[in-house]
């Protein structure tokens, strides 16, 4: 008999895609290997927790299925406990339900994988999972990274509370678990506290790592910058980038790698400097600005010269943006 339309495993918005296709994606073919023919419906009619428990056997035991009747049994008829403990070594609580919360569309290894290792760290990340209402895989796989991290609760729970993107949750944890050996758990929750944007709450934590030495002392009226709170208060000051946020974050990271240095003219028309490090003998004057990023005018900057005559590691370019300007600066 002749058959009119499609078959029922077709997907109608592309050529040559079957419905298996579009929600098994790379395990389609061991799909339909284990659920051929009639027994495919089986596989569309799971609920979306247990086809992504199917998903997670598949993605921890490979493309190869040496037993097609024996895996079919044990995917069909075993729990959901027991295949992902059979695929992950053990099922941690809740990963049943999460794994509903996945949607219709089988994910990659990497995701699978991630969300086991969130639940199984347990603590606030994997209660923080447990609160989404649908996972993003970067989100999920960026706070697995984060889930072996030393961090205190009460840190953790400081910074969940900001309601940060996920990328920027993990950066800070891991700054953070940087920071944890040398500063106290007070410190690092006030920083966090503090902050209301990621950046804000990264500069609050750079501030709490000492400047190292200037490269040069004080010279006339130019003064070193040696602490994170007088870089910030200039900032203010100034009414500049300096005072806080990415620019603030990035300046002292800089400063404290060892790559950069603020030193503030002192004189009737004060002035904030930046030098940048030159290979590891010498430093150049990269920046130079008077309050509201106002230009520095020639004499005064003349003046500024004539007094960094004296010091033999710094060289400041008169010509414009110089080799050596554009080389060192960021």
């Amino acid at each position: 008999m002749h058959q009119h339309g499609n078959s029922p495993t077709r997907n109608h918005e592309g050529p040559g895609k079957s419905i298996v296709d579009l929600l098994a994606r790379q395990d389609s073919a061991q799909i339909q290997s284990i659920w051929p023919n009639d027994r495919l419906c089986e596989y569309f009619l799971a609920s979306d927790s247990r086809r992504h428990t199917w998903h997670a056997w598949l993605a921890a035991r490979g493309t190869a299925i040496r037993d097609v009747p024996e895996t079919y049994r044990f995917l069909t008829f075993a729990k959901s406990r027991q295949i992902l403990t059979d695929a992950c070594g053990n099922c941690p609580p809740g990963m049943i339900s999460a794994l509903g919360k996945f949607g219709p569309y089988a994910r990659t290894k990497s995701v699978y994988v991630a969300l086991h290792q969130v639940l199984s760290a347990g603590g606030l990340l994997a209660r923080h999972v447990h609160q989404w209402s649908k996972f993003g895989d970067d989100d999920l796989v960026a706070l697995a990274s984060g889930s072996s991290l030393p961090v205190s609760s009460r840190v953790v729970r400081a910074l969940l509370k900001r309601k940060m993107p996920t990328q920027a949750t993990v950066e800070l944890l891991w700054v953070i678990s940087r920071l944890a050996p040398v500063h106290g758990e007070q410190q690092l929750v006030q920083c966090t506290a503090h902050g209301r944007q990621p950046a804000a709450i990264l500069a609050n934590l750079f501030s709490l790592t000492p400047f190292p030495e200037p490269p040069f002392e004080q010279v006339c009226a130019l003064i070193p910058i040696t602490t994170a709170e007088q870089l910030r208060k200039t900032g203010e000051e100034f009414g500049n980038c300096l005072k806080g946020g990415e620019e603030l974050a990035y300046a002292l990271s800089s400063v404290q790698a060892g790559q950069r240095y603020f030193y503030r003219w002192n004189g009737d028309q004060p002035m904030l400097l930046s030098f940048s490090r030159c290979g590891s003998r010498g430093w150049i004057l990269e920046e130079r600005s008077g309050p509201r990023n106002a230009r520095v005018p020639e004499d005064m900057l003349n003046h500024i010269v004539g007094a960094l005559a004296a010091v033999p590691n710094v060289f400041v370019g008169r010509g414009g943006a110089g080799m050596l300007e554009w080389m060192c600066a960021r």
